[in-house]
């Protein structure tokens, strides 16, 4: 998902979708056609691939079309997006919106669904995980359905395990740090081996391993809890696998290419990445490891255990409805087509993260996703990293910030969770 995509160029406007919007509007009406707003990988995802297209159940009976509006750059499309739905009309029916751009300002300039769901109700509902249901909520409104995810796990490489003699997956987060520390090494041939390595750039890569010791950022409900003793505890931890050299020593520059690059090479043997990054991992024409690469519930530190619950961290893409389109009714019924069982499954199979948990248990897509039933559980129990407010994206850069100041120990873990919450704080008002 947004991990995977350039922040920095815009992508170009797709050419039929161009000459879709130049037609005039009763033209358009009167063929029936949905433009949908989103990245290149939504509309592929949609329509091409093992599972076919997800939208032809639904438009070949109803003699409906798709106008495809794709960008390859996810703050391209949001501009995009947010530009079109200030207007006194946009020519936009059904957009993806990313959960870190469903803050309540925005969310106001898109349709509450309750009437549609009351007329025309979507398949199972209760289907859909629930981590990914509650931040589309407004004033209890429901204003978009979750049709895309990445949620984090662990990923190792066995190989990499065995080689070091570990035959024993952690129990508790003290026996994974054991783990991890026993997996950094040099070889005989100078080169270095990292037991943990993951990109800084992600508020959620930290939660993934803070709410382990029961650390979290915010609460779902806007408390700060930054500086309270599991995140303390949990950013202590990986400013001692800094000094240690279990983290690698540019850690605060290193991306997501080069962390696959490393996991492929032998390099690193524990990452912090969505479930779906173990197809690039074991790819065969990537490196000796392919197949060796397996996916892992991060454990709760030992006092935790069988007390609470691990949160996985999950970022997610919703359909939404613009207030100020013309064919809402329309646009609905692609949703629908989308998000329902079969459409969800055929995503699935193109290679989208499914949003509805019974998708794991179909046996073509265990087949096509060993994992399957590693990331329907995560899935389940999963949580955004932060709750959305209009201010969402400044505080996570200052979260970023004050974290990467402590695990480089620039700053004690405490003071710099301590300086975090001060400057979070007044973005809340």
């Amino acid at each position: 998902m947004s991990r995977s995509i350039s922040r920095r160029h815009f992508g170009l406007l797709a050419g039929s979708a161009a000459t879709a919007l130049a037609l005039p509007k009763a033209a358009r009406a009167q063929a029936k056609t949905v433009t949908a707003l989103g990245h290149r990988v939504h509309q592929t995802s949609a329509t091409t691939g093992p599972g076919g297209d997800a939208t032809e159940a639904w438009r070949k009976p109803s003699g409906a079309s798709v106008n495809w509006v794709t960008f390859g750059d996810v703050n391209a499309i949001h501009e995009r997006l947010l530009r079109e739905v200030t207007l006194g009309e946009t020519t936009i029916d059904v957009a993806y919106l990313l959960n870190g751009r469903a803050v309540p300002r925005n969310l106001k300039l898109f349709e509450s669904l309750d009437a549609l769901m009351k007329e025309a109700p979507l398949e199972a509902f209760d289907d859909f995980a629930p981590g990914l249901i509650a931040p589309l909520k407004l004033d209890g409104a429901l204003h978009g359905i979750p049709v895309r995810h990445a949620t984090n796990a662990l990923i190792y490489n066995e190989a990499l395990l065995e080689e070091r003699g570990v035959t024993k997956l952690p129990g508790s987060f003290e026996e994974l740090a054991e783990i991890a520390r026993k997996l950094s090494f040099k070889r005989d041939d100078g080169t270095q081996v990292f037991g943990l390595a993951f990109t800084a750039a992600f508020a959620s890569n930290f939660l993934t391993l803070a709410r382990c010791f029961g650390g979290d950022y915010m609460t779902s409900d806007g408390k700060l809890v930054a500086n309270e003793p599991g995140m303390v505890k949990a950013l202590t931890l990986l400013a001692d696998f800094y000094k240690a050299g279990v983290l690698p020593r540019n850690f605060a520059t290193v991306n997501n290419e080069e962390i696959t690059t490393w996991m492929q090479q032998g390099r690193a043997a524990i990452t912090v990445n969505p479930f779906a990054r173990l197809v690039t991992y074991n790819d065969p024409s990537k490196g000796k490891y392919a197949g060796r690469f397996k996916s892992l519930l991060p454990p709760m530190a030992s006092d935790l255990v069988g007390k609470v619950a691990f949160a996985p961290t999950t970022e997610f893409w919703s359909l939404v409805i613009p207030k100020n389109t013309k064919q809402k009714p329309l646009a609905w019924e692609m949703i629908k087509a989308l998000s329902s069982k079969s459409g969800t499954l055929a995503m699935a199979l193109n290679g989208n993260g499914p949003t509805r948990v019974s998708t794991y248990s179909d046996e073509k897509l265990k087949a096509a996703m060993p994992y399957a039933a590693d990331e329907a559980a995560a899935l389940k129990a999963s949580r955004i990293h932060l709750p959305a407010f209009d201010e969402q994206a400044r505080a996570h850069d200052i979260f970023l910030e004050e974290t990467q100041a402590a695990v480089l120990g620039i700053k004690p873990a405490q003071v710099a969770m301590d300086d975090a919450v001060k400057r979070v704080k007044p973005l809340l008002s």
